[in-house]
């Protein structure tokens, strides 16, 4: 019995070291932050010279996004909801939809098929954000699968991501702001920092950004380097 709690220890211990170890690597191996020494204005400048992006159609975005992006051709998770949502090939609009962490009112036209801020989610949760901006909210309207939307703070309604995911749609939205020159109000850039610290890039949110980097070119470098958002004051 003592030897095989022995053993027991020792593979306990060597599993443990292994994880470390591998986790250590993976650190190590990644690439350092880009632009040390840059701030502000002069680190988005910079980030915007170095995107190498490949612009797509919005149909090949779509075809993209359901078939290996958010999914497989089949089935995919609501990224508001976390229901599986079934399909073939593309979803029918009352299944489905195309999300956009910055909404399309709002965005210049050569934005609207970038996948790094596009994911899918079923239809009522995409009805439920229609155009808000992300935000806290105190009082639901809506509610499911850990997302809501309801008025926030200033009693303007705002659609609060779940927490799974809400670290997903800030680094979106920084992204979005950076690469294409445009501003985040400062009431919804203070909720998205908050949720960006919260929830911290998942191993699928990286294998999302090396995906949609195959197709088109580009990757979210808040994605790959999280701490380059305390080097930006002002989105």
């Amino acid at each position: 019995m003592h030897t095989r709690r022995h053993d027991l220890s020792l593979l306990l211990f060597a599993t443990v070291g292994a994880f470390l170890f591998y986790g250590l690597l993976h650190e190590t191996m990644r690439p350092p932050e880009p632009h040390p020494g840059l701030r502000d204005d002069a680190l988005q400048d910079a980030l915007r010279e170095d995107w190498s992006h490949q612009e797509l159609s919005y149909f090949q975005a779509r075809k993209y996004l359901w078939g290996e992006i958010d999914g497989d051709g089949r089935h995919a998770e609501g990224a508001y909801t976390g229901e599986e949502i079934e399909y073939f090939k593309q979803p029918l609009p009352n299944n489905g939809a195309v999300e956009h962490a910055w909404p399309l009112t709002r965005l210049p036209k050569e934005g609207r098929s970038d996948l790094h801020h596009m994911f899918g989610v079923i239809g009522e949760a995409r009805a439920a954000r229609i155009n808000l901006h992300y935000g806290d909210v105190t009082v639901a309207v809506w509610s499911r699968g850990g997302s809501r939307s309801g008025p926030g703070s200033g009693f303007k309604p705002v659609f609060e991501v779940r927490p799974e995911r809400r670290g997903d749609a800030a680094r979106a939205m920084f992204y979005v702001a950076t690469m294409y020159d445009l501003d985040i109000p400062s009431a919804e850039e203070k909720v998205l920092r908050s949720w960006h610290h919260e929830d911290k890039p998942s191993k699928a949110e990286r294998i999302r950004n090396d995906r949609i980097e195959k197709r088109q070119k580009s990757r979210n470098p808040f994605i790959d380097h999280p701490k380059l958002t305390s080097r930006i004051s002002d989105f």
